[in-house]
């Protein structure tokens, strides 16, 4: 079921907010929230859940401008952090909860142009560096 009012979970919105701090010129090209018309059709963090959450973020890469996506992908991955459902990066993946924190080939859209970032949680700060 869509819903007309929507919003980023606040663990996603804290760390857009950190990420914009760190590169504050980095490019947005690739950087998502809610789905589109393709999400929609499919299950995916990007639509909003049952309380009108979404639970997904991209980010675009950007090293030129202070965000190197893998660099970010990676860090995420060391962190542990319980707050995260699952990365996917530059056609790999990795989960919490599927074989945790290891890296696995994805087969899914590429991903080469922004890191997807999926969670559950509480808003507090990430430890991103």
């Amino acid at each position: 079921m869509a819903h007309a009012k929507w919003q980023l979970n606040p663990v996603l919105a804290k760390l857009r907010e950190q990420v914009d701090a760190m590169a504050p010129r980095r490019s947005k090209k690739s950087d998502g929230t809610i789905g589109d018309a393709e999400h929609a059709a499919r299950k995916s963090d990007h639509n909003p859940n049952e309380f009108g959450i979404v639970n997904a973020l991209d980010l675009t890469h950007d090293p030129a401008n202070g965000f190197d996506a893998g660099k970010f992908a990676e860090a995420l991955r060391l962190s542990r952090d319980p707050r995260i459902a699952y990365v996917i990066w530059n056609r790999r993946i990795f989960s919490s909860t599927v074989q945790p924190w290891i890296w696995r080939k994805y087969n899914g859209a590429p991903h080469d142009h922004h890191v997807h970032v999926s969670v559950g949680g509480a808003p507090v700060p990430w430890e991103i560096g």
